[in-house]
């Protein structure tokens, strides 16, 4: 069983065509299938079915599957570390942020934090928040800064900022010309509706912001990105009573915001594990979180607070 067939087989389940599993590893169909038979020789079973011009995993090909594929991340992660320490890194930190902050506060952090630590290497992953719980427990990240979040065991979670809901709009909108919004004034608009990353983190903050206008406006999209949510409004019609962090970069695109009440806030916590504390290496990287919140909060005239 070598790296070369497991891969094979992956990128074939995922692409559901030799044809494109050919082509991602830069061979023929041919190779890709001699590949994936040695490794069904290997197993003792057969992987994969043909399904018209596809094919599909066997159910005992697809319960190998699901252990492969962490085996392979394993791998992946093996030959990362072997690099890095080729390359002289001393040190490596695996970073879970939203989407959000790992576009807006993370930049900034990571060049101050190199600054101190030139040979650290900083492993990236943006996710939302149950997808952070998820790689918690599978031991995949070490720092992250979310949402709320699930109690885990041997894990910490610690608020560090605050921040209230705003409401984002496109400046050729009629509601840009107040300069406060009040949840009446949404009456007859269209409003984006939120939607739940999870059943098991349910976002309640909708009905808090919008229960005295339930009914009142007209909802057409849901969508729990932030990104997304900020992006439609570049067709006028729509308003979205948004988190901060986003606004700056849709700003140059002709989006404006305004307080909004009710006031509703939301945490930001950062989640390490319990060991991680007594580690300098994370305080300085929680200080740096919050000196950056903190500036770009300023900066922006955002209604964002951070804890001291």
């Amino acid at each position: 069983m070598t790296f070369r067939q497991i891969q094979a087989f992956l990128l074939v389940v995922r692409t559901g065509t030799l044809a494109a599993a050919a082509d991602h590893m830069n061979l023929t169909q041919s190779g890709v299938s001699r590949l994936i038979s040695e490794l069904s020789r290997n197993v003792g079973f057969d992987l994969l079915d043909r399904v018209g011009r596809g094919v599909q995993p066997t159910a005992r090909g697809l319960a190998f599957y699901k252990v492969a594929e962490g085996v392979f991340d394993n791998a992946q992660t093996l030959q990362r570390t072997a690099a890095e320490i080729r390359e002289g890194k001393d040190e490596r930190i695996r970073i879970a942020c939203i989407p959000t902050v790992a576009t807006t506060i993370l930049p900034a952090v990571l060049e101050a934090f190199h600054v101190n630590h030139p040979k650290a290497f900083v492993d990236i992953h943006a996710l939302h928040p149950p997808e952070i719980i998820n790689a918690f427990s599978d031991k995949k990240v070490d720092f992250a800064v979310t949402l709320g979040f699930c109690q885990m065991e041997q894990v910490h979670a610690e608020k560090f900022a605050t921040a209230q809901y705003i409401l984002a709009v496109h400046k050729d909108h009629v509601l840009a010309e107040k300069s406060e919004i009040l949840s009446k004034d949404l009456i007859g608009h269209t409003v984006m509706g939120f939607e739940n990353d999870s059943i098991l983190l349910p976002n309640d903050d909708e009905t808090r912001l919008l229960a005295d206008v339930a009914g009142k406006t007209v909802k057409n999209v849901w969508c729990q990105s932030s990104w997304v949510r900020y992006a439609l409004l570049a067709n006028k019609t729509t308003v979205n009573v948004a988190e901060p962090f986003s606004f700056p970069i849709f700003e140059p695109h002709g989006i404006v915001f305004r307080p909004f009440k009710p006031k509703v806030t939301f945490d930001i916590n950062f989640i390490l594990k319990r060991e991680s504390l007594a580690s300098p290496i994370f305080t300085e990287l929680m200080q740096l979180f919050k000196d950056h919140t903190r500036k770009f909060a300023q900066e922006n005239g955002l209604p964002i607070t951070v804890m001291l």
